[in-house]
């Protein structure tokens, strides 16, 4: 079961910060030992989750439409940030944004061996034994040939919340080694987790190129420093991102409730960026705040019915700016 040259479309991964190392990656398999500390290891591992949970070809001719592109990502900007905290692919035993990755990568790829979906690695995971069946209940809808990719993105985010809940929990003193405005970014960082979640969102690789992957910051946030040579849309990021920290937990907890009412319903989340850019500071935010109301407050088959074609038509009016 190595990695299939065909498969991987090099045009669109090109066009992605992390196109050349997918490319060369050595399959963990073939390598005396799979260390899940490696960074190498654990892209791999997502090459082989992308790869083999297409048998159908439903997520595209090229696995372009799997949502664990986005976790690719994100561990490819976790490591040329030096948020894994090592130099070269070594990831540090008290790195945080480590442990969380751990949770996002090596959980759901022992999870995928357990149903026979990948090759074993003898990754052994402790300490994650409540969220695998989650994540079992996540990688069987991805493989079956008649689960919609809405109902499957819904069930992969289920299985991704419940395990970075619980690797935050679990890690609070590297956390706490963060400097204090790294630590107000993970924070945030992790209130969005939630956002996502309920909505859905999509992660694949188109929905990548389309909006960039996100401008995150590319190094390490220290208390005082004033950004100056990050780019933009990058410290727009860190604005939006520090700002849902700074919200008061019982004023989060209030808002993660109505946002998870919205997003109910299968019209709401093809809304959802739309929705999300209205919140967080966009242009259309009255607009945004309207349709929310709606979701919010109408019997979840009356927006289904009679909601659906028009919300998804307006919806590709608004342009999402995060």
């Amino acid at each position: 079961m190595a990695f299939e040259a065909s498969r991987p479309d090099p045009a669109r991964l090109a066009r992605m910060p992390f196109g050349d190392a997918w490319l060369g990656l050595v399959d963990p398999a073939d390598v005396v030992t799979a260390d899940p500390m490696d960074a190498r290891v654990r892209l791999g591992m997502y090459r082989h989750l992308i790869e083999r949970l297409n048998p159908h070809g439903r997520f595209g001719a090229h696995d372009e439409l799997s949502p664990f592109w986005g976790y690719a990502s994100q561990l490819a900007w976790q490591h040329r940030s030096g948020r894994l905290g090592r130099e070269g692919h070594a990831i540090a035993d008290g790195s945080w944004w480590g442990a969380c990755n751990y949770a996002l990568s090596v959980v759901p790829y022992v999870a995928a061996t357990e149903l026979g979906l990948v090759p074993d690695l003898r990754v052994v995971t402790r300490g994650y034994d409540a969220v695998m069946p989650a994540w079992h209940a996540a990688l069987r809808a991805l493989v079956e040939p008649d689960v919609e990719h809405d109902t499957a993105r819904v069930l992969v985010w289920a299985a991704h919340l419940a395990s970075i809940t619980l690797a935050v929990r679990t890690h609070d003193v590297a956390f706490r080694a963060l400097p204090s405005a790294e630590q107000r970014f993970a924070r945030g960082w992790v209130r969005m987790v939630d956002l996502f979640a309920a909505a859905a969102v999509r992660t694949d690789l188109d929905k990548l190129l389309e909006t960039g992957g996100g401008a995150l910051p590319p190094r390490v946030l220290a208390e005082g420093e004033t950004q100056e040579t990050f780019h933009r849309h990058e410290r727009s990021t860190v604005r939006r991102v520090g700002q849902l920290a700074d919200r008061p937990g019982w004023r989060w907890a209030m808002e993660v409730r109505v946002w998870r009412r919205i997003m109910r319903t299968r019209v709401a989340r093809a809304d959802a960026e739309q929705l999300l850019a209205g919140m967080l500071g966009n242009h259309e935010r009255w607009p945004a705040a309207m349709r929310a109301l709606v979701y919010a407050t109408l019997p979840a088959r009356i927006v289904e019915l009679a909601l659906g074609t028009v919300a998804i038509r307006d919806s590709r009016r608004w342009r999402s700016t995060l």
